[in-house]
């Protein structure tokens, strides 16, 4: 059973701007080196081509076996041909709601993309195109892209009950990515910075499209892995993730580390962020003992990691399952809404609890 300390270390060392290019071609020409592990865990984390961005910088793509090369190369290729499509579609986007005055900014990877974070279009792996609207302007925005033909996806009875950080995803058929018209970044958590009027004023423009400030920028990107993916709970890092922050504070070396760090979950990430990169100094030996215990633990005893894996999701579950059942004590119209769709309830219930 491989090490999965050492190969998280080692693609962390790959996306690294500060390792040693000898010592990591050392560690790539062991004869012991698992190519398969370092595969199978950059595709967890969304990594793959940003990995072999990083090796093609760093002039070591020769290390590769040359099947791998190819196949990197090739995925790569397709991303970078996606990012162009959806850039495209953000320069659509930003010229509709210009027009149209609609107050807004792009998040997350179509950001960071269209604000020339990436050395390589293909680097940055991108699923939808999140926008963060006005709130006076949510429904107009909304309505506007339904009118150039987007259509917004099913919803489910929790919609009419429960508020979503973001309306329904919309689609179009000639348009790659899906997009998603937000509301606010967060479900229940709630940072002044990071509200909806304090984002968009503090807005910065890359060729007339409307990104967060820098500060903003970090922040929401650490966040969202940290609340919206529950990675606080999950004790975890995610590397697609940590190239970013990686870029982003070496973009915008004047925003204040210690700052950023005033917010626990943000300090909370940065334990586990500099177990493996060393951009931001080592961390003090009373931190990294308490970070590292669990973490290095968890990658060491891969049987251990799945059990709290599903114990963590099974506690996130549990607490969404418990706001639910308050809601249909409280609620009637609630209760007839799930009377009414209780098959595809029931059937979610026993997916969920693996019970089928």
């Amino acid at each position: 059973m491989p090490n999965l300390f050492n190969t998280y270390q080692l693609i962390a060392d790959i996306l690294s701007f500060d390792s040693s290019n000898d010592t990591l071609k050392d560690q790539l020409t062991q004869p012991e080196m698992n190519w398969d592990t370092l595969v199978i865990e950059s595709s967890k984390h969304v990594s793959l081509p940003a990995l072999y961005c990083r090796l093609r910088s760093r002039k070591l793509l020769d290390v590769l076996p040359e099947e791998l090369q190819v196949y990197l190369e090739k995925i790569t290729s397709i991303n970078r041909n996606r990012n162009k499509a959806i850039l495209k579609q953000v320069d659509c986007l930003t010229q509709l709601f210009n027009t149209n005055q609609i107050d807004h900014v792009f998040l997350k990877g179509a950001a960071l993309l269209a604000a020339g974070y990436y050395e390589d279009l293909g680097e940055r792996m991108i699923g939808d195109i999140d926008i963060l609207v006005a709130k006076n302007q949510v429904d107009i925005a909304f309505d506007l892209l339904i009118q150039q033909d987007y259509i917004p996806s099913a919803q489910t009875l929790g919609a009419a009950f429960f508020e979503h950080k973001h309306l329904p995803r919309l689609t179009k058929k000639k348009h790659i990515a899906a997009i998603e018209i937000h509301r606010k970044l967060f479900i229940n958590y709630q940072h002044d910075e990071l509200s909806n009027t304090c984002i968009i004023s503090h807005k910065q423009r890359i060729n007339l499209t409307a990104i967060p400030s820098p500060k903003h920028l970090a922040m929401h990107n650490i966040l969202n892995h940290q609340i919206n993916d529950y990675g606080r709970l999950y004790r975890s890092t995610n590397f697609r993730t940590a190239y970013d922050t990686l870029l982003i504070l070496r973009k915008n070396t004047n925003i204040n580390f210690q700052d950023l760090q005033k917010t626990s979950p943000i300090k909370h990430y940065f334990k586990y962020f500099k177990i493996h990169f060393n951009t931001l100094g080592q961390p003090s030996k009373r931190t990294y003992r308490y970070a590292l215990g669990l973490y290095r633990f968890k990658l060491r005893h891969v049987k251990f990691q799945r059990f709290w894996h599903k114990l963590v999701t099974l506690y996130i579950f549990m607490s969404s399952l418990t706001t639910r059942l308050y809601m249909f004590l409280c609620n009637s119209d609630y209760r007839i809404a799930i009377f009414s769709d209780r098959k595809r309830v029931i059937h979610h219930l026993k997916s969920r609890l693996h019970l089928k």
